[in-house]
């Protein structure tokens, strides 16, 4: 049993599930920037409520399995993301603090309100600054950093950190279409016309760019051809079909944010194929990281403990707080 490979599987499963679960709300959040009336904030902040809170748990997750299972690669990417790693942790600390100040909150909710926009805002920047290190590489001089922690802040990873905004900000729109009501819905739909296509230009901005920064992602384009072709081909349709379905009411709401779902998930197919077979990007890969035999069964044993776990009480979450949210709110 190739135990390197499950335990870099688990993690890039747990990552998505991350991007999945807590990008919508980190888009709703950052969308608030663009919401003036204080009654639509809260239906827009209502939507998210009931979810939002436990996302972070499969950060952790990813996180345990990069130091437990590929001690070498944890020892290596932490110091190369020490700032952005730690922005990201303090934004979404934040968010925490806001939101249950806003929500206690009668004089200075819009205050609360921006600083929770602010904090989501943050949070998706200093996470996609992180992808477009990977994508960038890291400076390694036998099996160590070799680099500054500033290496990660160039155009390049600015670009990528506004990408992945706009991609959280596409499921934030889908998220709020399909749990808000009349004047949620409607800037949900207004937005829906435009962000997924400044995400699809922005994503192939960035691909073009990264070819030119990275040339190692020729050789992965070369390798996963049809894997890849198939990535960028639904990418482009999920997002076309999302600004076509914005102006159409005769069109269940599921099917944009099924339509945005599927954008994020064919993104992060791309940079798992882009990457494989190396858990630090073009530089070390997976097997030559990994930890004893011993750390990793033990790693894989935790993960399948947790992930049901885990998994059931998403489920049931959803479930318990399906469908639009009530005008008062869900508390």
């Amino acid at each position: 049993m190739d135990l390197p490979l499950l335990s870099a599987l688990f993690m890039l499963f747990a990552l998505t599930m991350y991007v999945v679960l807590d990008g919508f709300d980190l888009g709703v959040g950052a969308l608030l920037l663009a919401q003036r009336d204080e009654r639509v904030r809260n239906r827009m902040v209502d939507a998210i409520a009931p979810t939002w809170d436990g996302n972070e748990t499969w950060l952790i997750m990813a996180g345990i399995t990069l130091f437990a299972g590929f001690p070498v690669a944890y020892g290596i990417l932490l110091p190369a993301f020490y700032i952005p790693v730690i922005v990201m942790l303090l934004s979404l600390g934040l968010r925490g603090v806001s939101f249950e100040f806003r929500h206690n909150s009668t004089t200075s909710r819009r205050r609360w309100d921006a600083v929770f926009a602010g904090g989501s805002l943050v949070a998706g920047l200093a996470q996609g600054v992180i992808v477009g290190g990977l994508i960038r590489g890291v400076n390694v001089d036998r099996n160590a950093f070799a680099g500054s922690p500033f290496d990660t802040f160039s155009p390049f990873c600015i670009l990528t950190a506004v990408t992945v905004v706009a991609g959280y900000a596409t499921l934030g729109v889908g998220w709020l279409r399909l749990k808000g009501e009349d004047a949620t819905r409607a800037f949900a739909r207004t937005h829906e016309r435009w962000i997924p296509l400044a995400f699809l230009v922005l994503t192939i901005i960035t691909v073009l760019i990264a070819a030119r920064v990275q040339p190692k992602l020729i050789a992965a384009w070369r390798d996963h051809r049809a894997a890849l072709s198939f990535c960028l081909f639904a990418f482009t349709v999920c997002a076309l079909g999302i600004a076509w379905l914005a102006g159409r009411n005769d069109v269940d709401d599921h099917v944009g944010f099924a339509l945005a779902l599927a954008m994020m998930l064919s993104g992060m197919m791309a940079l798992g194929l882009s990457f494989f077979p190396n858990v630090v990007p073009f530089r070390i890969s997976l097997w030559n990281a990994a930890s004893n035999t011993a750390s990793l069964g033990f790693v894989l044993i935790g993960a399948l403990v947790a992930t049901p776990v885990v998994l059931t009480y998403t489920g049931f979450a959803y479930w318990v707080f399906h469908g639009k949210t009530p005008a008062e709110g869900w508390y």
